[in-house]
């Protein structure tokens, strides 16, 4: 499998994907690729997205994280 046919699989994995946070999640992999930024910069960003998740009560109990993977791995 070359280069292009890979990236033409990928995007068509994606482009079936619902899930905000799983998007999210790639696109955290992506830019952290692709970023021009250092790694402290990055990591402090994060941070930051984080907390406000926590302060918005975007979270997950353990036992939802794991219910929310296995969903993830029926796709």
């Amino acid at each position: 499998m070359d280069t292009l046919e890979l990236k033409n699989i990928l995007i068509s994995k994606i482009s079936e994907i619902d899930d905000i946070q799983y998007l999210e999640a790639i696109m955290t992999i992506l830019e952290s690729k692709t970023s021009s930024k250092n790694y402290s910069e990055n990591y402090n960003e994060e941070l930051l997205k984080a907390e406000e998740d926590i302060t918005a009560g975007r979270l997950y109990t353990q036992s939802q994280a794991k219910d929310k993977i296995e969903e993830w791995k029926k796709k």
